[in-house]
C-alpha cells in the first residue's frame, strides 16, 4: 500500500485574508493515519478519507458508496478469514488427539507384544526342560517320568490355548466370524461351565453361590461363543478369588425389558473404576498386585467383548479395589 507523501492544505480560496493559511499536514501523520483506516476501510477509501477531512477533495455520493462496498468486503473477507483459522485450529487439534492416540495404542501394543511372548516362552521353556529331562535320563522312575509327562501335557494345552486366543481375536477384528444360533437353555450352559473349571473352583475351595430362576425363555445364540464367555467370566472370577478357602463365585439370571442378564461375581481383589472401561480392551491387562507384569494374556475379556457385542449384546463391570467385582451382561431375545 503506498501511503500519501503529499502536503495537504485547505485551498486558497476558502481562507479569509484575515486568517491565517492552516499549518500543512505532517506527511508522517497522514501515512499513519492512512495506515489505520486502511485496515478498516481499505487503501482507496482510506486515502479519500484522508483528503476530504483536509479539504482537498469533496467525497461524493459514489465514493461514499464505494466506501462502504470496500468495507463490507474487507469484513466479509475478515470473517472467512477467521473462520478458516477457527478450522484450522480445530483440524490441528484432532491431528494431535489422532497422534496421541497412535502413540497410546503404539504403546499398548508394545506391551501387548511382550506380554504374549512372554506368556509363550513360558510354557516352552518348561516342555523343552522336561523333555531333556526324560531323553538324558533314561532309567527315571516311573512315577517321575509319568509327572514329568502329566506337566509336559499340561503346558502343551496353555500353549494351545493361549495360540487359540490370538487366532480367535484375529478372526473377530477381521469380522469373519459367524454365529450359529439357536435356542438356548442359559441354566444349561452355566451348569456346563461350572463343571468345566469345576477343577479350578476346588483346587481353591471356592463356593460357588447360583441365583438362577426356573422358567427362563429361550435365548436365541451361538452356545459354543456363549460357553466360552461363561468360561472366561467363571475362571476369571476363580482367579481373583483368595487361596485361603474364603472365595465365593456367584452366578445369576434375571429377565430384562428386552432380553436376558447375566452376571459373575467374586469376592477377590477387585477393579478401580479408572480401569473398567480399560480391561475389555485388547492391548490392556489389569495390573497384578504382587506381581510386576500382568498376570494372563490379557485376550479373554476382549473376545468376551466381541461374542457379546456379536448378540447385539452389552458387557459391563461394577467394581472397587478390595471389594470383588461383578460383571455383567445382556442380550436381546430377540434381534435389532
Amino acid at each position: 500500500m503506498m501511503a500519501s507523501t503529499d502536503v495537504l492544505t485547505a485551498p486558497s480560496s476558502t481562507s479569509s485574508p484575515s486568517q491565517p493559511l492552516p499549518p500543512a499536514a505532517d506527511p508522517r501523520l497522514l501515512a499513519y493515519a492512512e495506515k489505520l483506516l486502511a485496515g478498516a476501510v481499505g487503501p482507496a477509501s482510506a486515502r479519500l478519507l484522508l483528503r476530504s477531512s483536509v479539504g482537498v477533495e469533496d467525497i461524493s455520493f459514489d465514493n461514499v458508496v464505494g466506501i462502504l462496498r470496500e468495507s463490507q468486503q474487507l469484513l466479509e473477507a475478515n470473517r472467512q478469514l477467521q473462520k478458516q483459522q477457527r478450522q484450522l485450529q480445530r483440524l490441528t487439534g484432532q491431528l494431535q488427539q489422532a497422534y496421541d492416540q497412535l502413540q497410546e495404542l503404539d504403546q499398548q501394543k508394545d506391551e501387548f507384544l511382550y506380554t504374549v511372548t512372554h506368556e509363550l516362552r513360558t510354557p516352552l521353556t518348561s516342555i523343552r526342560a522336561l523333555a531333556e529331562i526324560l531323553s538324558d535320563n533314561p532309567d527315571l522312575e516311573e512315577d517321575e517320568r509319568h509327572r514329568f509327562l502329566l506337566t509336559i501335557t499340561k503346558e502343551s494345552e496353555r500353549l494351545g490355548r493361549l495360540i487359540a486366543l490370538v487366532l480367535d481375536l484375529e478372526k473377530y477384528e477381521s469380522g469373519t466370524v459367524r454365529l450359529a444360533k439357536t435356542d438356548l437353555d442359559l441354566a444349561d450352559i452355566i451348569t456346563d461351565a461350572l463343571e468345566a473349571i469345576g477343577p479350578q473352583l476346588r483346587a481353591k475351595h471356592i463356593q460357588v453361590d447360583l441365583a438362577v430362576p426356573p422358567g427362563l425363555p429361550a435365548l436365541p445364540g451361538d452356545r459354543d461363543r456363549l460357553m466360552q464367555v461363561l468360561v472366561n467370566l467363571l475362571s476369571n472370577a476363580a482367579k481373583s478369588c483368595r487361596a485361603d478357602g474364603s472365595g465365593r463365585v456367584g452366578v445369576g439370571v434375571a429377565a430384562t425389558p428386552t432380553g436376558l442378564g447375566l452376571w459373575v461375581q467374586d469376592n477377590g481383589r477387585g477393579i478401580a473404576p479408572e480401569f473398567h472401561q480399560l480391561i475389555f480392551d485388547k492391548f490392556y491387562q489389569a495390573q497384578h498386585q504382587t506381581t510386576r507384569k500382568p498376570e494372563g494374556s490379557g485376550l479373554g475379556l476382549a473376545i468376551t467383548k466381541k461374542i457379546v457385542e456379536l448378540h447385539a449384546g452389552r458387557i459391563w463391570v461394577e467394581s472397587q479395589p478390595n471389594q470383588g467385582a461383578r460383571f455383567s451382561l445382556e442380550i436381546p431375545l430377540r434381534s435389532s
